[in-house]
């Protein structure tokens, strides 16, 4: 998908008008590919911040990363920033809090207390900032990891 935008931008595709494909192609059911759709979500997000960022300058590096220029960010809807908040917190716990596994140590408390700093805080690992992207009735979190 994104080298069909880059195609169209090499023949002399406006920024508005790519604006307004990407909107499109959001807005529709088209789009089945999970890793297409992180990428113009990501797309859409950069450009929003007063980036030109082209289609060209947008990819998969792994899981829910996608690379924008030379930039890595998780891209994840509602329910994948659950799941990766709470596997970053149970894998923190495992990890570094000793005692954690004693029938003493109420995890879930402990969870919902750390969960007042945000995901941003577990899940950027560069600054600790969540970005939000809103499309429709979606909502997207994009979090920096390099």
């Amino acid at each position: 998908m994104l080298n069909a935008l880059d195609t169209l931008v090499d023949n002399g595709l406006s920024d508005e008008a790519l604006n307004d494909v990407i909107e499109n192609l959001l807005g529709s059911e088209e789009i089945e590919d999970d890793d297409d759709k992180r990428c113009l979500i990501a797309l859409a997000w950069d450009r929003e911040q007063g980036n030109n960022t082209g289609p060209a300058d947008v990819s998969v590096e792994y899981g829910d990363v996608i690379k924008i220029g030379g930039t890595e960010y998780r891209v994840l809807d509602d329910d994948g920033r659950e799941t990766a908040w709470d596997e970053s917190l149970e894998n923190y716990l495992d990890e570094f809090v000793e005692g954690s596994d004693a029938p003493y140590f109420d995890r879930e408390a402990w969870k919902k207390d750390a969960r007042m700093d945000g995901a941003g805080h577990c899940l950027s690992g560069y600054d600790g900032n969540e970005n939000e992207y809103h499309h429709g009735n979606e909502w997207w979190f994009l979090y920096r990891v390099n």
